[in-house]
């Protein structure tokens, strides 16, 4: 599988999006999000940091998938629902790249002190 996605075709020439700078998008994007405290690596069996921010390609779409730390005292369902909606939003602005879903996995709670 490519790392390039979809390809925007123009009579200039064609525009390819890698999957980092989608990835790049939907993690700043997520961040700036009133109730996310911070995306959420885990380490995988070999102790490597998993990517907290995966992308998959389905046909002309994206689907984007984030693991977060979500700070305590918000309401997580609609913290949730306003990262999908400005990750969404934003990937679409800024690349042309259509996303058919985004993906929140709750993975932490940040309390604080």
């Amino acid at each position: 599988m490519s790392n390039q996605y979809p390809r925007k075709q123009e009579t200039a020439g064609r525009v390819k999006i890698s999957e980092y700078v989608i990835r790049s998008i939907a993690q700043v994007t997520a961040l700036e999000v009133e109730g996310v405290e911070s995306l959420a690596e885990q380490k995988n069996l070999f102790l490597r940091p998993s990517n907290p921010v995966t992308i998959s390609v389905s046909g002309d779409m994206v689907e984007i998938t984030l693991k977060l730390v979500l700070k305590s005292g918000y309401r997580l369902p609609k913290v949730a629902e306003q990262v999908q909606m400005t990750v969404k939003e934003n990937v679409q602005n800024m690349t042309g790249v259509v996303v058919s879903k985004v993906h929140v996995v709750a993975a932490g709670l940040a309390f604080d002190n």
